[in-house]
């Protein structure tokens, strides 16, 4: 008996550490001035963050609105996801509207029929697939974008490989 006991301990040890907080239901919000200290997870039909989580913040909904900051990385997936919230590590967002407002300070992963990135800077490399994609963030790694009408109006330090039906260089493109 003693033996199973310390199987079980050993099993659920790992599962100690993984603090996680868990907000879901038709409009599950995170209101500015509230702090979550460990990561997030957020699910359903509008979801609205404006606090701060020191983890990381993982949503899914219809309507997603990041407006908040995230400590670690930001993934989600929704019909349409807005982030103007600064994001200290790595975005990775689906949806058929995104509009990427706040800082990126790793790398942005984009997938969605209208990709709009227009933050003030993207600290690591971005990868986008959409119909229409938009990029006016200047990017300080590199850019790989794949969709129908592509429109590059920033600097990119890293190289850039674009595969598009129509490619549009704006005044703001390097």
């Amino acid at each position: 008996m003693a033996a199973v006991g310390v199987v079980a301990v050993l099993l659920l040890a790992p599962l100690v550490g993984l603090a996680a907080n868990f907000r879901v239901g038709e409009r599950p919000s995170v209101p500015s001035g509230e702090t979550v200290r460990e990561d997030l997870y957020m699910a359903g039909g509008l979801v609205t963050y404006s606090g701060s989580v020191s983890g990381d913040l993982v949503a899914a909904g219809g309507t997603i609105l990041v407006n908040g900051a995230v400590a670690g990385d930001v993934t989600a997936g929704g019909g349409t996801v807005t982030i103007t919230g600064e994001i200290s590590d790595d975005v990775r967002v689906g949806g058929g509207n995104i509009l990427i407002e706040g800082a990126v300070s790793g790398d942005l992963v984009a997938g969605g029929g209208q990709v709009h990135v227009a933050s003030s800077r993207v600290g690591g490399d971005v990868v986008i697939g959409g119909g229409t994609v938009r990029l006016d963030a200047p990017v300080g790694g590199k850019v790989t974008i794949g969709g129908g009408d592509i429109y590059l109006n920033a600097p990119v330090a890293g190289n850039v490989t674009v595969k598009a039906d129509n490619l549009t260089l704006g005044p703001g493109a390097d």
